[in-house]
């Protein structure tokens, strides 16, 4: 079961087991026909190839098929008629006329079913025929069958068109020269049924009695196989919108009686009441909502800067729960250096429910911050001085004043070593004060 609003699963129990359809299968054939045909006023060949399929002396699952009137040969079907007897009266000759009509053949338009699903990402289906009726390898999962009917609810207005018609009027025929009129299989759709549900919009239905399975080369009709039922529905209510799928509910009782209830229409009624009554769209989280704080370095009038939310966040949630069970799993974000601009993208923020994750959502700086330019003249000044190649500069030249004062004292200590030299020298040659030599001063 799946909110087609906001493409979240609200419930599901073997969603990607392999089982058989059913008539269900026809969503399918109408998609591949809507993908195909250009006109869908033209009008078909009817050949007897489109019906013996379903004749006594064939496959024993083929017989006593449910089908929307047509007659071989008639020459006044347009491929509209047939979708809306394929859809609303789950007619199985509309399926193959379809068919014929596309592609020539059964087997290639089958091959197109295939193809179809393998495009559309369906990982556990497999089409044997156009109709449903039991076949082997005809089978799906419910996961699979939402995708199938959800691509042609999104891509083909005329399928839901069909989906949600009631009775369609079919054109005349040898057996209904009046023409003639199909009604809805789905009884959630009919108001007289007990199970009716107010803003049902289709889709499809699908049931198999029994089927019989091979005995060697034969068909064991002495011990049939129980079969069971397959619905597709959709339902709207106060602005939500919901799909269910269900395969292989039970047709029979586990003692082989049959069941006072549908099965699959309780399951299905069941369903939505729960989840219209149980969910609703709410607001998690605000657009510029802030969630964290980072450090801002030389920011002007500014030490720190938020991290805010781009966007409003909105989920589908039970109405009981809190709020606050969601977690909010921040991103970690290193201290930023000014300046600093508005709405920098800074990571993400993850929301979290019971360990599941909901959404990621970016975030943004919330304001711009300036730098604080003496701040940063300072951290320069002190980057600068503690610099190795101002350091080993600092050293060099302290070296050098070091050397200059040695050499200039050296150089001092030199000229007055010189200076005194020469004074000594110069008193050496001074004459005697009485003009004789000094030998003689002695005498």
């Amino acid at each position: 079961m799946v909110n087609l609003d906001t493409d979240i699963v609200v419930a599901e129990k073997n969603p990607d087991m392999r089982l058989y359809p059913a008539s269900v299968t026809k969503i399918m054939t109408a998609l591949v026909a809507f993908e195909n045909i250009k006109d869908f006023n033209q009008k078909l060949e009817c050949p007897y190839d489109c019906f013996n399929e379903f004749q006594w002396g064939g496959d024993p699952n083929y017989y006593d098929a449910s089908t929307g009137g047509i007659e071989p040969y008639q020459d006044n079907l347009t491929y509209m008629d047939c979708l809306y007897a394929l859809m609303v009266a789950s007619a199985c000759e509309a399926g193959n006329i379809i068919a014929y009509n596309v592609c020539g053949d059964i087997p290639t338009f089958v091959n197109l079913m295939n193809e179809t699903a393998k495009k559309i990402g369906c990982e556990n289906t497999h089409f044997a025929n156009t109709h449903g009726l039991w076949n082997e390898n005809n089978y799906t999962s419910a996961r699979d069958m939402y995708k199938i009917t959800r691509y042609a609810m999104d891509n083909y207005a005329g399928f839901n068109k069909i989906c949600n018609t009631y009775e369609y009027k079919m054109p005349a025929n040898e057996n209904n020269p009046g023409g003639y009129t199909l009604y809805q299989t789905n009884a959630m759709m009919s108001e007289s049924s007990e199970y009716y549900f107010e803003g049902c919009t289709g889709v499809k239905t699908g049931s198999i009695y029994e089927y019989y399975l091979k005995k060697g080369d034969s068909w064991d009709t002495e011990n049939p196989v129980l079969g069971s039922r397959s619905l597709v529905t959709v339902a709207e209510r106060n602005g939500y919108k919901y799909m269910c799928v269900t395969l292989s509910a039970p047709y029979y009782n586990s003692d082989g009686t049959k069941p006072e209830k549908v099965f699959s229409y309780l399951d299905h009624v069941n369903l939505y009441n729960w989840a219209f009554g149980e969910f609703e769209y709410s607001k998690v989280i605000d657009k510029n909502q802030q969630i964290m704080q980072v450090d801002v370095i030389k920011g002007k009038e500014a030490e720190v800067v938020g991290l805010v939310t781009t966007e409003d966040y909105f989920t589908l949630m039970p109405k009981s729960l809190d709020k606050s069970a969601i977690q909010l799993i921040k991103p970690t974000v290193q201290p930023l250096t000014a300046p600093v601009e508005k709405d920098m993208e800074m990571g993400e923020v993850e929301l979290r429910l019971n360990g599941e994750k909901l959404t990621a959502i970016p975030l943004v700086t919330e304001t711009a911050i300036e730098l604080d330019k003496i701040a940063d003249y300072k951290e320069k000044l002190g980057n600068f001085l503690k610099s190795p190649v101002t350091i080993v500069a600092f050293v060099a030249l302290v070296l050098l004043i070091i050397a200059l004062i040695i050499i200039v004292t050296i150089n001092k200590r030199r000229k007055q070593r010189a200076a005194e030299m020469q004074r000594r020298r110069k008193i050496r040659m001074l004459p005697p004060r009485n003009g004789k030599n000094s030998r003689n001063n002695r005498k």
